[in-house]
C-alpha cells in the first residue's frame, strides 16, 4: 500500500500543530497555584516568609459588630417585624424557656415602628470587659391591638421613650441581656 506524500505531510503538520496548541494551552492555563504548591513543599525563602507576612496582615478581615451596632441592628430588625432574629441577638438567661422566648416575639412583634434616636452609655463605674449598659432613647409607634396586652402596649408609649439596655459578651460576640426602664 503506497502513502500519498501529500497526505503524510498534512498528517504531520496536523500532529505539530496539536503538540504546539497543547504546550501553549498548558501554560497559559497553569494555576500559580501549582507553582505554588511546589515552592510550598521547598523551605521558602527570607523574601518569601517576608511576602507571605505582609499578605497575611493586609488581608481583609471583618470586624464584629461593636456595642453601639448590636443596639442599633436589635431595634431595626424589631422595626422591621423579625422579631425572631431580633430575639436571635439577646442572651440565653434573658430569653429563657420557649415560651418566654414567645412572649418576647409577641411584644416585638406589636411595634408597628421603632427607631433609635440616641445611645448614651450608661453606669460606666460598674462596667466589665463582658457587661456594659446604654441608655437608649427610640422612637416607638406600636400597634393599635397592643392597647389590649396585659400591660398596654408592654409599657411602651407612642413617641419617644428611653430604655436601659444591659449587654453581655457571649463567645466573643456582645448579645442584648435585657431591656429596662430605668438603670
Amino acid at each position: 500500500m503506497k502513502i500519498n506524500p501529500l497526505i503524510l505531510g498534512l498528517a504531520a503538520v496536523v500532529i505539530v500543530a496539536v503538540v504546539a496548541g497543547v504546550i501553549v494551552f498548558s501554560k497559559r492555563n497553569s494555576s500559580p497555584q501549582t507553582s505554588t504548591t511546589t515552592q510550598t513543599t521547598s523551605q521558602p525563602t527570607a523574601q518569601e516568609k517576608t511576602e507571605t507576612t505582609i499578605e497575611e496582615s493586609s488581608a481583609p478581615t471583618v470586624p464584629l459588630p461593636q456595642e453601639e451596632d448590636v443596639i442599633r441592628t436589635f431595634f431595626n430588625l424589631i422595626g422591621e417585624g423579625r422579631s425572631a432574629d431580633a430575639v436571635s441577638m439577646m442572651t440565653q438567661s434573658t430569653i429563657g424557656n420557649d415560651t418566654s422566648k414567645q412572649t418576647w416575639g409577641v411584644q416585638f412583634n406589636s411595634f408597628n415602628s421603632v427607631s433609635v434616636n440616641k445611645i448614651e452609655p450608661s453606669m460606666q463605674d460598674e462596667w466589665t470587659t463582658a457587661k456594659h449598659t446604654y441608655k437608649v432613647t427610640l422612637n416607638v409607634q406600636m400597634k393599635p391591638e397592643a392597647q389590649s396586652a396585659p400591660i398596654p402596649n408592654y409599657g411602651w408609649d407612642n413617641g419617644l421613650n428611653i430604655r436601659w439596655i444591659p449587654l453581655e459578651k457571649v463567645d466573643n460576640l456582645w448579645k442584648i441581656a435585657g431591656i429596662a426602664t430605668g438603670p
